[in-house]
């Protein structure tokens, strides 16, 4: 990275999608903070990039200066604004990107399915799923860590939770899983956005479906029945907060498992002592969120000229909130880089802050606890295959792994009321 002051006149030479940054963002980002946590870069036309706890926070709770509003035409492909640099050519999240009034309207319609007594009504499939995956290759001793186990999991909660049928789990896991890893320049991409398109289709159709039934348990017979502010949701909204749910909810609760699993397999102290007091694994899991955010960082658009960190923006541009550079800021975290179960302070920003916080964080958090109890009840010892695992190719939008095959030893299935 060069030594420039990151203006406008006299940017850095930085793309947070680059390969080389995959392999290289702890070292980046702590340049970056320590030395402009403002900075613009030329990169995919154009953006600011926020470092530091106290800048991203200070964007992230004001709504009114930095918006989340993304407009799209399904019919061309095109639209601006959103939380994600490049654009994706996909419909907006509702209500995340959004801004109020709508905002208020669209979280307030769904927040009570995601408060944490709702959470805990999934709890027990959740460990049912997990304990049904793990079924399918216990006995063989080895799997992939990822496509078997982390990235199932959360897609089968996320479909029970949307009301879409199980049995299509896998056709649903893997092109959500594929669209995240895969770069937006990458000649497949816009085959993976595909095999997403088919995923949004479905929820289209059992939508549709829902309107000629009774109400049932799943959101997507909720949004078919229940009206938001005295009339019913159009198919566009419905996908949307389809879009929000659906892609917000799945891999990235399998990057932070993946990433957790794969630092106690290498830490067996941390492991050993996790096991031996689970009353710390709440505390693990933060800090776990902490260090592996799952989600990088995502996009704020500028509404009128301001200053940010000694840095003026100008109405129309876009700014990155860096929320994994904000969790390693030495400012707020003493020891930032290293895991440390029993810190007193944890104000992370791995969900997010302000407004737009994630809606989804209690289905994270009880998920992450279900997964690692069953591994260290079933699988509490294993060795990854890192000649064949494969990290994102690029980490811009979630920090999370490809493909982890893992050896274990083999053992027995357990009683299960469900066989995937």
């Amino acid at each position: 990275m060069d030594q420039q002051r990151g203006t406008k006149d006299d940017p850095i030479d930085f793309d947070h999608e680059a390969p080389d940054h995959a392999e290289n963002w702890p070292e980046e980002f702590r340049e970056l903070r320590e030395r402009c946590p403002m900075a613009w870069t030329r990169s995919h036309g154009g953006y600011w990039l926020a470092t530091s706890y106290d800048a991203v926070v200070e964007m992230a709770r004001d709504p009114e200066t930095f918006s989340s509003h993304k407009t799209f035409d399904p019919a061309t492909g095109t639209g601006s604004g959103g939380i994600t640099i490049p654009f994706t050519p996909i419909p907006r999240g509702l209500p995340v990107e959004s801004d109020p009034p709508e905002w208020d309207a669209m979280r307030g319609y769904i927040n009570r399915r995601f408060a944490p007594k709702a959470v805990e009504g999934f709890r027990q499939n959740a460990r049912t799923f997990a304990a049904a995956l793990l079924n399918r290759v216990i006995e063989r001793g080895e799997m992939d860590l990822v496509n078997d186990f982390t990235g199932p999991v959360p897609a089968i909660v996320t479909m029970q939770l949307m009301g879409l049928p199980l049995s299509e789990w896998r056709q649903f896991a893997d092109p959500l899983h594929a669209m995240v890893f895969t770069p937006k320049e990458a000649p497949e991409y816009l085959s993976v956005v595909a095999g997403v398109d088919w995923v949004f289709q479905r929820c289209a159709e059992e939508f549709l479906r829902y309107k000629d039934l009774p109400e049932q348990d799943g959101l997507l017979s909720y949004f078919a029945h229940q009206p938001v502010n005295g009339r019913m949701l159009d198919i566009g909204e419905v996908l949307s907060l389809s879009n929000n749910i659906i892609i917000g909810g799945v891999d990235t609760t399998t990057a932070l498992t993946t990433h957790a699993l794969e630092y106690l397999a290498n830490h067996p102290d941390a492991k050993a002592q996790l096991m031996a007091e689970p009353k710390l694994v709440p505390f693990a899991r933060e800090e776990f969120l902490r260090v592996f955010t799952p989600i990088h960082c995502l996009a704020r658009n500028v509404k009128h000229d301001t200053q940010v960190a000694g840095q003026a923006l100008s109405e129309g541009d876009r700014v990155m909130l860096v929320w994994a550079a904000a969790n390693r800021d030495p400012a707020v975290f003493d020891r930032p880089d290293d895991v440390v179960f029993d810190r007193e302070s944890n104000r992370h920003l791995a969900f997010g802050s302000g407004i737009h916080r994630c809606i989804g964080s209690s289905f994270a958090r009880m998920m992450f606890e279900e997964m690692l109890a069953q591994m260290f009840a079933r699988i509490p010892e294993f060795e990854v295959d890192y000649a064949r695992s494969r990290r994102y190719r690029s980490v811009g939008t979630i920090n999370g792994w490809e493909t982890m095959p893992i050896r274990f030893r083999a053992g027995a299935k357990v009683a299960c009321d469900l066989e995937l």
